[in-house]
């Protein structure tokens, strides 16, 4: 689908986005918040659950927006719900509605990841309406009723909360046209 050297722009783009994430979540959570972008990959909507590793078939808590602009697309981070109320608790003495602030944690690591792969591809590209998802991965992907061959970048991250570190995927769904159009220019 895409060639390795586009992969690399996409991997380079997307650990900028998590230094960018991981100041972000320093000023507004947690002073040890912590992101390490492990592993990406890139494939079709229909291949995705034989080519990458998403919860199968287990409730996920997630935080799917919307984002617009020189690419448009869906974006999803996927937890364990354990983890992601770990994550959330992880800020002790701030007494916010534990779905809210999943929500607005969510939010915050999918909108700088997408707004450094659209600076990279030399588009503005903001992240809008976030909302809560308990599903597994696949049927909440499904539910965006994108077509088969949408691109799913998939990035497997670490965050750091507390004494804790948690794994979160996040799915970013572009259109392939739209992708390598960008990625070619």
């Amino acid at each position: 689908m895409l060639t390795e050297d586009q992969l690399n722009s996409i991997a380079h783009w997307t650990h900028r986005g998590a230094e960018a994430g991981q100041a972000s979540l320093r000023e507004m959570h947690a002073a040890d918040s912590g992101l390490e972008v492990r592993n990406i990959h890139c494939t079709s909507l229909a291949e995705l659950p034989e080519k990458v590793a998403c919860f199968d078939g287990e409730c996920v808590a997630g935080v799917m927006s919307r984002f617009q602009g020189g690419v448009c697309g869906t974006a999803l981070l996927a937890m364990d719900p354990e983890d992601a109320l770990t994550w959330v608790r992880s800020n002790p003495g701030k007494n916010e509605d534990v779905l809210e602030s999943f929500v607005r944690l969510g939010k915050v690591v999918q909108a700088n990841l997408v707004s450094e792969i659209g600076a990279g591809l030399g588009h503005e590209v903001e992240s809008s309406s976030a909302e809560l998802w308990e599903d597994s991965v696949p049927l909440i992907l499904l539910a965006t009723r994108a077509p088969s061959d949408t691109a799913v970048v998939t990035v497997s991250i670490l965050v750091a909360a507390g004494y804790d570190v948690l794994p979160m995927q996040i799915y970013l769904m572009i259109e392939s046209k739209l992708l390598c159009t960008a990625l070619a220019a």
